[in-house]
């Protein structure tokens, strides 16, 4: 156990994955089927979250829109303000907030006032979207202390699983990709500070890092720049793949760095073809894959290979890594890692 809440808790995942297991995959849970009863009564599935909770159910959108099931994902504050009102007749919102209590959680409840049903997903069970929820499904991470590592895997965990069980699917399927990343994590902790030292060496006192991803990892791609921004507290940026080709190639420098995340999947060529065009212009590189990629290490280019699973379900492991990184990079710049300075851990203020 280290004097670090950040890193207690990232080290705490492989245990917030099995406790998803277990209440949801491992024992009937009567809350997970009344929540499918009543979004599949809904027009379509209509998610909706602030940040990392948003970015939590990109897996679980792209699952529904692989198997057929139209849906919509909304960051609060633009579904509060301009997307309210255009949500049809019998629809169910599935709202996810970790603490339950961001001044946009608390005033979409408000605004709503029991019109509209609402699947809520959240860690605190006493928050106001607990109270507020039509049916709960907890994440059941734990107490936070820290910038978000352990929830954001639980949240993806949770919202997967739903994602699953809303197409008919088995969960038992989705509950052993959920073990296995809970096993990869495991391997990751192992020798960690060796293993990702020189992905460290090759990011630190870069003036500009952008994350990217495809599909499923964009929720990686997400997730990780908002964490170099809260724990190194560096200009870090995250965006789909193919979005950095229309406009940001443009300014991309050898002075920056690039961090691909490229499981095996769909978009596996796509993602090696940009790192590959940007190790032609000198761009220094991090690759993150489950996949045997025609890539060859090298100063310029650092890859780090993470556990064998499912598409949907790499952002359970590959958000982990990044985390790691971003408590080295912290502690080399003299900051306690995970500690806010100017924010807070729940947003107040709209």
């Amino acid at each position: 156990m280290s004097d670090n809440h950040l890193f207690n808790e990232i080290t705490e995942e492989p245990a917030a994955l099995e406790r998803v297991y277990h209440a949801y995959v491992g024992q009937r849970n009567p809350a997970l089927k009344e929540a499918v009863r009543l979004i599949n009564s809904s027009p379509a599935v209509f998610m909706t979250g602030m940040a990392t909770s948003e970015y939590g159910c990109i897996p679980a959108a792209c699952l529904l829109g692989q198997g057929g099931k139209p849906n919509y994902l909304y960051d609060v504050s633009e579904l509060l303000y301009y997307h309210l009102e255009g949500l049809p007749k019998g629809a169910v919102l599935v709202v996810v907030s970790q603490s339950g209590e961001s001044a946009e959680i608390v005033h979409l409840l408000e605004e709503i006032k029991g019109r509209i049903p609402i699947v809520g997903i959240y860690n605190n069970t006493t928050s106001t979207l607990a109270m507020g929820s039509t049916v709960g499904l907890p994440i059941y991470a734990g107490p936070q202390k820290a910038c978000g590592s352990k929830t954001n895997s639980a949240t993806l965990a949770v919202m997967n699983l739903l994602a699953e069980a809303l197409l008919g699917r088995d969960v038992y399927q989705a509950g052993e990709q959920i073990l296995k990343a809970s096993a990869s994590l495991n391997v990751v902790f192992e020798n960690w500070e060796e293993e990702l030292r020189p992905g460290a060496d090759l990011l630190e006192n870069s003036p500009y890092t952008v994350f990217v991803g495809r599909g499923p990892g964009r929720a990686s791609a997400m997730f990780s720049s908002v964490l170099f921004r809260e724990v190194p507290k560096v200009v870090a940026e995250g965006m789909p793949a193919a979005t950095f080709r229309h406009g940001l190639r443009e300014m991309i420098t050898p002075d920056h760095r690039v961090v691909i995340f490229a499981p095996r999947g769909k978009t596996t060529r796509n993602l090696v073809g940009l790192a590959e065009d940007m190790l032609k212009i000198g761009v220094p590189v991090c690759v993150f894959t489950n996949h045997d990629i025609p890539l060859k290490p090298s100063k310029q280019c650092w890859i780090y290979r993470t556990g064998a699973l499912d598409e949907f379900y790499s952002p359970l492991v590959d958000i982990t890594p990044p985390q790691l990184l971003g408590y080295i990079l912290a502690k080399r710049g003299g900051l306690e890692p995970g500690k806010l300075i100017i924010s807070t851990y729940i947003t107040t203020v709209e």
